[in-house]
């Protein structure tokens, strides 16, 4: 597990999601759908084929795949490596069959069952949690515990300091990047909290602090919240990882 130096969220980023060369996993095998919803309204389906994170094609289709990543622009724009806000994730959806779905986390900050976490005196912290290699681009949500309770976890543009009315004020703090990927296999159960951490990702806080988090995140009421979460296509989970390195094109 890499232990992040105290120095900013920007330096964070940039080992977790900004690296020079494609890592070019095993994992990131498969198909990929898309279905990308153009300025006049026409909708164009398409698909990637990946072999261990390298492009092998890029196949106009006749017809919707049987789950896309639904975006708007043009099937050829460039992959956003900014710091993706709130307008951006919710400007993406994942079709599954004829199901639209928020672009994850949004479907988790969204959830009105986090009331239902049991109080836990003192466990209290902020959370700036990451998420790289998204279909969006690296993400920042800003979380705060009270006393156990999930009051507050949405998509952010950026961190800003806490005001005395935070539910965290006056808290300690984390910094914890995972792989967009991870936070996926965690919710679903694939992954502890801690292994999605350790396999790509970072964390600033004082171990006490880690072990609280994952503490809280193996509470039974906050692992049934995560298992009813719609589950994602493995594919689209790795796809933000390779996406900044497909080459530029025009045409299928």
């Amino acid at each position: 597990m890499g232990i992040v130096a105290k120095g900013g969220q920007q330096s964070v980023r940039q080992q977790a999601g900004g690296q020079s060369e494609n890592p070019r996993p095993d994992y990131a095998t498969g198909t990929v759908y898309h279905e990308t919803v153009m300025a006049d309204g026409t909708r164009v389906f398409h698909h990637q084929v990946f072999d261990r994170g390298q492009l092998q094609s890029w196949v106009q289709d006749a017809e919707a795949g049987p789950w896309a990543l639904v975006r708007n622009g043009d099937p050829f724009d460039l992959f956003a490596s900014e710091l993706a806000g709130p307008d951006q994730v919710e400007a993406v959806q994942i079709r599954i069959g004829t199901e639209l779905l928020m672009l994850p986390p949004l479907d988790d900050t969204s959830s009105d069952r986090w009331r239902e976490l049991p109080k836990i005196p003192d466990a209290t912290a902020r959370l700036k949690f990451e998420l790289t290699g998204s279909p969006v681009g690296p993400l920042a949500l800003e979380v705060q515990y009270r006393n156990g309770a999930r009051e507050v976890c949405e998509v952010v543009e950026d961190w800003v300091e806490l005001q005395p009315d935070s539910p965290a004020y006056g808290a300690p703090e984390m910094h914890v990047v995972m792989t967009w990927r991870n936070y996926l296999r965690m919710r679903s159960g694939e992954v502890t909290a801690l292994e999605g951490i350790e396999d790509g990702g970072l964390v600033d806080a004082r171990w006490t602090l880690l072990l609280l988090l994952h503490g809280l995140l193996q509470e039974p009421a906050y692992v049934d919240i995560y298992r009813e979460l719609p589950a994602v296509p493995a594919e689209l989970g790795w796809w933000g990882e390779v996406a900044p390195w497909i080459p530029k094109r025009v045409s299928f």
